[in-house]
């Protein structure tokens, strides 16, 4: 368990062979294994920013998508636990139903790093080190305000659509932020509905705005959610019609708030590559013995609009 290794690193300053505290590796090498809920967009960028500075630091990474897939996750995990890698960085596929692969691993003394995603309380801290995430509740927050700016001034209800991912509790805490924000306003939500992989997002979206063309403002709670409601938009032919807000950013969704005619309006991201630095400087503290320190690791959240171009572009500069 998470406080009972903390306490062992903290007594002990030489370990059995057999333990995961210092470098398993023939040739010194921390091995950490890291499995992604989808092969791109954020995630990509999350693994590509492992490579570049895990390398430096004596770590080597074994990774695996899962494809939002349970079953494939407990494949991944039970065979990292079989081969005995220092640590695991996962974005886990549910909050509950990853609780066993998760477990294997704890019971094989492989410390558990949880980024993006991770298990329902008290399973999180009782099985893994730490969690690097965002301050959801607070992604929900930021662009539920942008959205009440946007619909300030008007003399009738707006009409609301939502994109969800809520299957994930981060999502749920995402949600909690916009109703929030948008408590004091005068809206109406016409529909709420599951998206949050493009392909099969866009045609709940187009759906959506067929049922309910007079929408105003559409927002989706991840970065896939966004590129679907705006092809839903275009599609639709509503540019400057309905106006498309959300969480999350990477490149596409640069593209889509620099676009003309607008469809995207803003978003507030999540910084994929401050995880991965968060994730290295927890697996550095474990591998020398130190500890993840406190639990929940916040990265920053950079708010991204068409108020503020220039950073848009800033951002695609570094992402091409």
């Amino acid at each position: 368990m998470r406080f009972a290794r903390i306490a062992a690193a903290a007594a002990v300053v030489v370990v059995a062979g057999g333990c995961h505290a210092t470098n398993s590796g023939a040739d010194g090498t921390y091995t950490v294994g890291v499995t992604t809920l989808f092969p791109t967009g954020t995630f990509s960028e999350f693994v590509d920013r492992l490579n570049e500075i895990g390398p430096a630091q004596g770590i080597s990474f074994d990774i695996a998508d899962i494809n939002n897939d349970v079953g494939k996750e407990h494949e991944v995990l039970s065979a990292f636990a079989t081969k005995g890698v220092d640590l695991v960085a996962t974005s886990v596929a549910s909050a509950t139903g990853s609780a066993a692969a998760i477990r294997r691993l704890d019971n094989a003394d492989v410390p558990v790093v949880c980024y993006n995603t991770c298990l329902a309380p008290p399973l999180d801290e009782q099985l893994t080190e730490a969690f690097v995430t965002n301050d959801q509740k607070g992604l929900g927050t930021s662009t539920g305000r942008a959205v009440a700016a946007h619909l300030e001034g008007r003399h009738k209800p707006a009409k609301v659509a939502y994109l969800t991912c809520e299957t994930y509790d981060v999502c749920k805490a995402r949600r909690a932020g916009l109703d929030e924000a948008l408590s004091g306003l005068d809206v109406q939500t016409v529909s709420a509905q599951e998206g949050y992989v493009v392909d099969a997002a866009t045609p709940v979206a187009t759906a959506m705005l067929a049922a309910h063309p007079d929408i105003d403002v559409l927002i989706a709670e991840n970065e896939d959610g966004i590129v679907a409601a705006a092809k839903a938009v275009e599609a639709r032919g509503l540019q400057g019609r309905v106006a498309v807000f959300g969480i999350g950013m990477n490149p596409t969704v640069a593209q889509l708030l620099l676009a003309e005619p607008a469809v995207v309006e803003h978003t507030t991201g999540q910084d994929a590559a401050a995880w991965a630095d968060e994730v290295v400087a927890v697996a550095i503290a474990t591998r020398d013995g130190q500890g993840a320190g406190d639990y929940l690791h916040f990265t920053p959240s950079p708010e991204f609009s068409r108020d503020n171009l220039a950073a848009v572009k800033q951002y695609l500069a570094a992402h091409q």
